[in-house]
């Protein structure tokens, strides 16, 4: 009996310390969103945290690592990827139901579990192995490309069975914009990161990731118009007191991202020490500032 209740223990705690290193990103960080960047761009990252494509893990997360800087690597969850080894798995798979996301892929069967989870987990075991800090699984609203084939409802649930597949994998996952399932899926999730909130009043729907201090990495494109300055910078001011790291970038991704002062839109530069920590926010500032506010549809 004592010895069972020896190797429960030893089980409980190492359990404990596996969910313990797993890296939980917290506000206040700068951030370099560098999916479509080449190595030496990569490389000459001077962020906190950088974003950067799964295959270039292997070879560019130790650089970044030397350098002492986080790494999220990306892959998309609802769609396939031409740029992937394993096309042809998902290729053979029978997942392929057509449509398209505007980037020449194709959408997936996000509600065969049985069938995507495998391929899915695969590659959160690739990120984990190349040393990723966290994973950005991006085409979560699948039903925004398909509203005929698929129901909000349906993204909820894939979005919640992949941040419960990348934990089993003990590795940190973000969820990638669903604004309005933003305060369900926060539990599940470990940080976000929010595209163009501003455009649609969607920002403060991820107020409860700050709260729970959690990261929220939010990009404004500066193909849509967003500038810091005049309307623009208005709108954008929309994120203030609320913790979030705000950045500019271009569709491309292809450049180094333009951080800025969630609250004046000034520009910061490196890393986090020349920002305001999330620290330095008190709860009360955090909850005036959401006071009255709805949480928007998308």
């Amino acid at each position: 009996m004592k010895f069972a209740l020896a190797v429960s223990l030893l089980a409980s705690s190492l359990l404990i310390n596996v969910n313990a290193a797993r890296w939980k990103p917290q506000p206040g960080l700068t951030w370099d969103y560098l999916i479509g960047g080449n190595k030496n761009d990569i490389e000459n990252s001077d962020r906190d945290v950088v974003t950067i494509d799964l295959e270039y893990a292997e070879e560019m997360v130790p650089i970044l690592h030397n350098k002492g800087q986080k790494v999220i690597c990306y892959f998309a969850g609802g769609t396939t990827e031409n740029n992937r080894p394993d096309k042809k798995d998902y290729e053979k798979s029978g997942l392929i139901i057509g449509g398209d996301d505007g980037w020449g892929n194709q959408i997936l069967n996000i509600k065969n579990k049985k069938k995507l989870q495998p391929l899915i987990r695969k590659r959160f075991q690739r990120a984990y192995n190349y040393g990723c800090d966290a994973v950005e699984v991006d085409t979560l609203d699948v039903h925004n490309y398909l509203p005929k084939k698929f129901f909000k409802e349906d993204a909820l649930i894939f979005a919640k069975w992949v941040a419960e597949t990348g934990h089993e994998e003990n590795i940190s996952v973000g969820l990638k914009n669903l604004p309005f399932f933003a305060q369900k899926l926060q539990p599940y999730f470990d940080f976000a990161i929010v595209e163009n909130c501003a455009d649609k009043n969607e920002c403060r729907n991820f107020i409860d990731f700050t709260r729970n201090k959690k990261a929220v990495l939010s990009i404004h494109y500066r193909n849509f118009g967003w500038r810091l300055s005049s309307d623009k910078l208005k709108k954008l001011l929309s994120q203030k007191n609320i913790g979030f790291t705000c950045i500019l970038g271009d569709l491309s991704l292809h450049n180094h991202s333009i951080n800025y002062n969630c609250n004046t839109g000034a520009i910061i530069e490196g890393r986090s020490k020349s920002k305001r920590s999330f620290d330095s926010y008190s709860e009360s500032e955090i909850e005036e500032s959401s006071d009255n506010e709805e949480y928007c549809e998308e």
